[in-house]
């Protein structure tokens, strides 16, 4: 089954050593991050440092275990969901891999914030429930991500 992949980008008015201090900390998901209310350090530091986000998806409370892949400062903040709960249960598993990644381009005064979300479904029915319902939910969480952390360096 092929992946399903989401981007989004936008150009915030920042350097980029700036939107790092925000996209890396975790501590900061809140501020900026639609799918987080708040996100805490499990473990490490870096590359396999281990989070666990705190959101919701739609009414109900979500929380995703997830472990940085990828970490190289000014440029690329990625991971991986080890674990997936909604309402404390373990989520319903449409996706038999999901990543995310941050990436930035920039220099001093302005960055291009690149948001993607990869996802390889677990199945053809799950990857057809995925295309026609997940990824516009995603499609917009990017999007509001992108319009808050643009408003956090404006």
């Amino acid at each position: 089954m092929s992946a399903i992949e989401v981007v989004r980008e936008a150009e915030v008015p920042a350097g980029a050593e700036q939107v790092w201090a925000i996209v890396s900390d975790a501590g900061r998901a809140g501020d900026w991050f639609d799918f987080a209310d708040r996100t805490e350090v499990v473990d490490g530091a870096g590359a396999g440092q281990l989070r666990t986000q705190y959101g919701h998806w739609g009414r109900r409370h979500s929380e995703v275990d997830q472990e940085i892949t990828e970490y190289e400062p000014g440029k690329v903040l990625a991971w991986r969901h080890v674990a997936e709960r909604i309402d404390g249960k373990p989520a319903p598993k449409f996706a038999v891999r999901t990543e995310f990644r941050i990436e930035l381009d920039g220099g001093a005064d302005t960055t291009t914030v690149r948001l993607r979300s990869i996802q390889v479904p677990g199945g053809p029915l799950k990857g057809w429930l995925m295309r026609r319902i997940g990824t516009k939910d995603i499609e917009r969480n990017m999007e509001r991500s992108l319009e808050r952390l643009t408003g956090l360096l404006s």
